[in-house]
């Protein structure tokens, strides 16, 4: 009878418990997968793979702080600068992709595109080639913001292609489309995008704008009156809203609104 050390058991006890996470993490039974890391990290406090893992749980359940606590006992570089890019620190989270790996290289990218510096996010992402849907989502809105309106609209069908489901996508595709006179285009992206998230408030600002443009001013008038809605410090959706009021002859409602504007410019 083979007898096994019990070091050797106790690694493969790790192994197939964490096997077992990574099952139950894959499956969506979140709160089932920390309780086995939970054990694991109290087996072997350094483990840093249950660590990793728990940190990608925590991220995905929204807690940022526990998330980035637990990467950084795994050492998990790529972990700590995804919860600071959640966090809006963008900077700080560059200090820790310091590699060429390709992971690295696209978060850099997504954060050179949060920092406006559209020339070096497309830099970053150049030489990746594969399917991820953000490698095309950071190429096409930075394309779009230089004004290469035919070279967004096709990264950003590739990143749809890929991710369905993402408002932003159609959002930016639709700001591409109107660059170049799309607008019927541009206005079935703008309403997919209200479809997926009935909470954009910068779908409506924009789906107001066409609307205004061909003349339809109160669809226009219910559109920046959405955006309000959601959003009552959108300044631009009271100053577009009180235009088209005034054009259709509602004066008093547009005084209200550019006084409004006014206290928000001035706040």
């Amino acid at each position: 009878m083979l007898i096994l050390p019990k070091r050797l058991i106790d690694i493969l006890s790790e192994s197939m418990s964490l096997k077992e996470a990574y099952t139950q993490y894959k499956n969506r039974n979140l709160n089932y997968a920390l309780k086995l890391l939970d054990e694991l990290i109290t087996q072997d406090p350094d483990l840093k793979e249950a660590y990793s893992l728990k940190g990608k749980i925590l991220f995905e359940l929204g807690k940022l702080q526990e998330a980035y606590e637990n990467f950084q006992k795994a050492e998990d570089k790529i972990g700590m600068a995804k919860v600071l890019i959640a966090q809006g620190l963008y900077r700080d989270a560059l200090t820790y992709l310091d590699d060429n790996s390709k992971e690295s290289s696209k978060l850099r990218g997504l954060i050179y595109l949060k920092l406006e510096n559209y020339e070096k996010a497309l830099d970053e992402i150049k030489t990746i080639e594969d399917e991820d849907p953000l490698v095309y989502k950071i190429r096409g809105i930075s394309e779009l913001k230089l004004g290469r309106y035919n070279d967004a609209i096709i990264d950003l069908s590739f990143a749809i292609e890929k991710y369905p489901t993402d408002a932003e996508l159609y959002f930016y595709r639709a700001l591409a489309q109107r660059g170049l006179g799309n607008y019927k285009e541009a206005e079935s992206d703008l309403e997919m995008a209200i479809n997926l998230n009935p909470y954009y408030a910068e779908v409506y600002f924009s789906l107001g704008e066409l609307k205004e443009s061909r003349g339809l001013l109160q669809e226009a008038v219910d559109m920046y009156s959405k955006t309000i809605n959601i959003n009552p410090l959108y300044r631009s959706a009271y100053i577009r809203r009180a235009k088209s009021l005034m054009k259709l002859g509602r004066e008093d409602e547009a005084y209200a609104d550019i006084r409004k504007a006014n206290e928000l410019d001035s706040s």
